[in-house]
């Protein structure tokens, strides 16, 4: 991918997604760890500085470690669940694989297996190499995937009761 096109896709997410809190790893290892709530907010702030600074690679790969280590914090403190956290940190290093520069074009391979994966398992929808709207086809569903985690937490309870239902259920029917 080339940095202009790796820069309209950033930029087609954060158009998607609405800015909200910023995380930085000092902050992450000063306040108290995050829920999921906060994390996926926390998220915007790297779709953010794409859009709104040039020397952005950096600042964004800083963000990115912060926001694994509020993650594993708040695994930690089971704030969030292993769905979840495992979810999210797919996406994380998704989103580091597409945004890091490879002009050698060595993981070429690996990022567009992981990307077809991703648009596959989020999408249900096939990623092809020269297909023009890949980048809005990729933006999409980084943006379903934040939305997925969002109904992942706000749906934790009544899958509990549907399951303890599900269970009362099959202790009677033994």
């Amino acid at each position: 991918m080339c940095k202009r096109k790796i820069m309209e896709w950033w930029l087609s997410i954060f158009l998607l997604l609405i800015a909200m809190i910023p995380v930085t790893e000092a902050m992450a290892q000063q306040a108290p760890p995050k829920d999921g709530y906060a994390l996926l907010d926390s998220l915007s702030q790297v779709f953010d500085v794409i859009s709104t600074d040039r020397d952005y690679l950096q600042k964004v790969n800083q963000l990115i470690t912060g926001l694994m280590v509020e993650a594993r914090r708040a695994r930690d403190k089971n704030l969030i669940d292993r769905v979840f956290f495992a979810r999210y940190h797919r996406l994380l290093g998704l989103i580091k694989l597409t945004l890091d520069p490879d002009p050698e074009k060595i993981l070429t391979p690996v990022i567009d297996q992981v990307v077809e994966d991703f648009i596959r398992e989020v999408l249900t929808e096939d990623w092809r190499a020269e297909r023009s709207e890949n980048m809005l086809l990729l933006a999409t569903a980084i943006r379903d995937e934040i939305i997925n985690l969002r109904l992942h937490l706000d749906d934790l309870e009544k899958k509990e009761r549907l399951i303890r239902e599900w269970d009362q259920k099959m202790r009677r029917a033994e």
